[in-house]
């Protein structure tokens, strides 16, 4: 049963956890590291974005080429939206009315108005676009391109392809900076991790670290990053300032994705070999808990 809250208490943020082999979201109260819900979604679920005002959570569904739009009060589905081959990375424009999904197979960007869950136009963008984010500014779209070993900037709005930034062999995993001055994306081919910088969009630098790198997440406020090695079942924490690694955090079989809980030092990651999620304390660099979800659970989202 979900933990009560004082009437009018300020809820804490959920974590929605995507089983690519279960096809469902399994839901999390991060206050108490207990399961709360789980949603049934499309063929093969790949990763999660929630609206910016929380109350829709969009999840891509490779196999059925779609995305699924999940109510997050009811935790009931209100839409369905055909996208195009390969749905994988997925994120919301800064006003919410627009939703962004990568179509790995299809080598393409879907723009969805928000207002009636319809498709408004494919972008190419290269070959095989994996993960994507939306600049804090709202005016672009940050898009890895894993086949091509580059990354697109669109163009919030129309999807006009404004940048192609060369990368160090497959780069998958995307965070950004909240300031909107750099982002990170992981290099899965290359065990590379690579900063560019946004006034210029150029590289502004790239370090080995760790391998077969999936997903990656800023901790204590910006100063480094959480970098999964899905090989080596550990994640890197990566000093930015010093651009080295300088710590490790076991945790379980093949992990995938890694977000922060907001104003805390636990962080959520997706143990893909495992049907797991471990709580990592990353001040402390340990795994303090494990949490069962379904099956080879990909992507997380915390909010």
């Amino acid at each position: 049963m979900p933990p009560a809250y004082p009437t009018g208490a300020a809820l804490p943020p959920r974590a929605y956890v995507v089983g690519g082999g279960s096809d469902n979201v399994t839901v999390i109260d991060t206050s108490s590291h207990q399961v709360i819900g789980q949603v049934v979604v499309g063929d093969e679920p790949m990763l999660p974005a929630l609206s910016p005002d929380g109350r829709l959570l969009l999840v891509t569904n490779r196999d059925s080429m779609n995305a699924t739009v999940i109510d997050t009060a009811s935790l009931t589905v209100v839409h369905t939206v055909d996208v195009q081959d390969g749905a994988s990375g997925c994120a919301f424009s800064t006003d919410g009315t627009l939703a962004y999904v990568a179509n790995e197979y299809s080598h393409t960007v879907s723009f969805i108005d928000t207002a009636t869950w319809q498709p408004l136009r494919h972008v190419p963008v290269g070959h095989g676009p994996c993960d994507l984010r939306v600049t804090p500014n709202g005016k672009h779209v940050i898009v890895t391109n894993e086949e091509s070993h580059n990354i697109a900037v669109l163009e919030a709005t129309t999807g006009q392809v404004q940048h192609i930034i060369p990368t160090p062999d497959g780069p998958l995993g995307l965070t950004i900076d909240p300031t909107g001055s750099f982002f990170l994306a992981a290099c899965f081919i290359a065990n590379h991790l690579v900063a560019v910088e946004t006034r210029s969009w150029q590289v502004a630098w790239k370090v080995p670290v760790g391998s077969c790198h999936v997903g990656l997440c800023l901790a204590h406020q910006g100063r480094v990053a959480l970098i999964t090695n899905a090989d080596q079942d550990h994640l890197s924490v990566f000093d930015l300032k010093r651009r080295k690694e300088v710590s490790r955090i076991r945790v379980r079989a093949n992990p995938a994705m890694v977000q922060v809980i907001p104003g805390s030092d636990l962080a959520y990651v997706t143990d893909r070999g495992a049907d797991s999620v471990s709580v990592v304390d990353v001040r402390a660099c340990k795994t303090i808990h494990t949490i069962p979800v379904g099956s080879s659970p990909l992507g997380v989202c915390i909010g």
